[in-house]
């Protein structure tokens, strides 16, 4: 290729402009609303572009230095975008003095431009064709993630989540990249191509499978399936609400993003002889998860635990036949965040004047019913009921496992969906049937009224219209 071809790369190159952009932007000073503004209005930009590139053509793969644009990653792309506009959205109280109980995140531009690095690793995540892009990108989406788990350098908690998560990521970063080091031993390239010959005709050499003990482990962490979870709670407790948002979504989708880049790649081949970690992982997830969050009265670590049995539900997925697993995957997830979005918002908001517990949500519905409408709606998403954004989700993890004749697989995860939502009712209840304390009036700002409309109406036409999922994967 003698020229480097710009427009399949514009997402890429427009994310990484504007990361810079905000980050210069942070000059003006604490009090300026120009990284803000600047941020969502990007962001938007970036996915009304990303939603056409979903469908381009796949004999239009452009492809330089080991980063590959191809129609498969927009899906990717799309919902790391939209999970750093929620953020960004959901950040604008956060930057305000008096916006939350905990104090002010300062430095608008340096917090919002760490967040835009983040995806922009995730993009080089997506589009890695060697193992080397593909550990950049993961470290990318990842580093800049300690920095804002520890933002707040005057809350106690904030501070040990930061501590807490750099020595967890550490550890898993060292893991993954020595699991990555055996399989370049293996193959003798770093290129996916080689790794997937290798992977072919030597399904049996140790030296691979002695990789992805360590790549699994690894990638483990950073996914928080059980039993390597325990830094989660306490992490999504300590650090500022936004991050909590972004780690228990954009970075749940990177991590999900890494495992399907690698194991329904180049390590296609041997994913049939790792069914049974998967399974094994997927039930201790969804167990260990949905019995944690039963025990929860603060709504992060509730939340927490909730993503862990979250996680065990997509590796359902990966047992099952590959391109259904993409694109359950990919839908699941979207479902996810949006249903974790409603709640986050509302976390923020009832987070203004006191503690962002279950307690707190004591007389929601009186206090304000469409808050209250919205908890319902997030709530019966994540429990998997129709016909909400969450049920299609969930059926279509659970159908690429039962293609694959995993029946046992899907009936646990049946069950355990049915035991969410008894916890996930906790909060309803609270909302409605609990007695209503003396509060001051919930006061929304436009923006913030704007977006939480946009979610409910997102979880009702995905789950009543599943032609919405085209838009989100190639046709």
């Amino acid at each position: 290729m003698s020229a480097f071809p710009i427009m399949p790369f514009l997402p890429d190159l427009a994310l990484l402009a504007l990361a810079l952009a905000v980050l210069a932007s942070d000059l003006m000073g604490e009090e300026s609303s120009l990284p803000f503004h600047l941020s969502w209005l990007g962001l938007a930009g970036i996915a009304a572009v990303l939603i056409p590139a979903a469908h381009f053509s796949d004999a239009n793969i452009m492809e330089w230095a080991g980063y590959r644009v191809v129609s498969e990653g927009s899906g990717w792309k799309l919902l790391f975008t939209l999970a750093a506009l929620g953020t960004v959205l959901l950040s604008r109280p956060y930057l305000r003095p008096g916006g939350n109980a905990r104090g002010t995140l300062g430095r608008p531009g340096a917090f919002l431009g760490l967040i835009l690095l983040c995806v922009q690793g995730m993009f080089a995540l997506v589009s890695a064709t060697d193992l080397l892009t593909f550990y950049l990108g993961l470290e990318l989406a990842t580093l800049p993630l300690f920095a804002l788990a520890a933002f707040q350098p005057r809350d106690a908690a904030s501070v040990e989540a930061g501590t807490k998560y750099v020595l967890m990521g550490g550890f898993s970063s060292a893991l993954t990249l020595f699991g990555l080091s055996f399989l370049y031993g293996v193959s003798g390239s770093l290129d996916f191509a080689a790794l997937s010959h290798a992977a072919t005709t030597a399904p049996g050499e140790p030296l691979l499978w002695g990789g992805l003990v360590f790549i699994g482990g690894g990638l483990g962490f950073k996914l928080a399936m059980a039993p390597l979870h325990m830094w989660v709670p306490d992490v999504y407790q300590g650090a500022p609400t936004p991050v909590t948002a972004f780690l228990s979504i954009g970075s749940k989708a990177a991590a999900v993003a890494a495992v399907a880049t690698l194991f329904l790649g180049p390590l296609d081949p041997l994913r049939t002889g790792m069914s049974g970690f998967f399974m094994a992982a997927a039930v201790l997830s969804m167990v260990v998860g949905n019995l944690g969050a039963m025990r929860q009265s603060d709504l992060r670590r509730f939340i927490g635990y909730s993503s862990i049995a979250q996680v065990g539900y997509m590796l359902v997925a990966l047992v099952g036949d590959g391109m259904a697993a993409r694109t359950g995957l990919v839908y699941n997830l979207l479902a996810y965040g949006l249903t974790s979005f409603a709640l986050f918002f509302i976390m923020g908001i009832i987070g203004k004047e006191g503690p962002e517990t279950i307690p707190a949500l004591r007389g929601l519905g009186r206090r304000h019913p469409g808050l209250g409408v919205l908890l319902v709606l997030a709530m019966f998403s994540l429990a998997g009921i129709p016909p909400l954004a969450g049920f299609l989700g969930k059926f279509l993890i659970f159908t690429a496992a039962a293609q694959e004749g995993h029946y046992v697989l899907v009936g646990i995860a049946v069950a355990n969906a049915v035991v969410s939502f008894y916890y996930y009712m906790l909060l309803v209840k609270e909302a409605y049937m609990a007695e209503a304390p003396a509060a001051p009036a919930l006061i929304l700002g436009p923006l913030r009224t704007l977006a939480l409309w946009a979610l409910a109406i997102a979880l009702l036409v995905l789950g009543l219209c599943p032609a919405a999922l085209g838009w989100l994967t190639p046709s």
